[in-house]
């Protein structure tokens, strides 16, 4: 249940890039309570969600209307305090046994810098939560050990696409990539996926 509510955060980011006139409303219902799977074919020394956080200091509550989370998480990704921090996100489809790209994908360059956005995606969803903002864009995900703090509150999954969705299983998958100072990117990336669901709920013109 503790990587639950990262997933969530992660998919309301991969919707960020995503407008269009006519927009259509959707939930976004995990299959099952592992949440995260591992990615496939990935380069040796890929790490998954755990290589990124610690949630042992974090609860969770599940409910009809979301997940409640209070507590904390530590950082663990083993990085440094001056590198980059860059978010790759893409949507998989499950098509006749195999697991098909789509057109959907975004990079965030620099994920640190827009962490705390109010005009981002995420940040009613997570950034807007985070009870030690002040400490957190510092160190951002990249200090080694930082506990990040959260209020509680509850998170209901749904958001508004342009693009809409055919029925059937789709993947997420998400990745955290670190670049020193000179531009080399580090070798402990992050990968995981998020295997679910999209329900249409409703339609509206912006």
């Amino acid at each position: 249940m503790s990587q639950q509510l990262f997933g969530i955060w992660q998919l309301l980011i991969l919707m960020a890039f995503i407008d269009n006139s006519m927009e259509i409303n959707y939930e976004f219902t995990m299959e099952d309570e592992r949440i995260t799977s591992d990615c496939q074919d990935e380069a040796a020394g890929t790490l998954n969600i755990d290589g990124l956080f610690d949630w042992s200091n974090a609860t969770f509550e599940m409910a009809e209307e979301g997940v409640t989370l209070s507590g904390s998480k530590t950082v663990v990704w083993d990085i440094q305090p001056s590198d980059r921090v860059e978010l790759l996100g893409s949507l998989y489809y499950f098509d006749r046994g195999t697991w098909q790209p789509t057109t959907l994908n975004m990079v965030i360059k620099d994920f640190c810098s827009v962490m705390f956005d109010k005009n981002q995606v995420w940040y009613d969803a997570y950034s807007k939560h985070i009870a030690n903002s002040a400490d957190v864009k510092d160190s951002c995900y990249r200090v080694k050990g930082s506990v990040i703090h959260f209020e509680t509150y509850t998170i209901n999954l749904e958001f508004g696409s342009g693009v809409p969705f055919q029925k059937g299983r789709y993947a997420i998958r998400l990745k955290f990539r670190a670049f020193d100072k000179n531009g080399k990117i580090r070798s402990n990336e992050i990968c995981f996926e998020i295997k679910g669901h999209f329900l249409k709920k409703s339609g509206w013109m912006k």
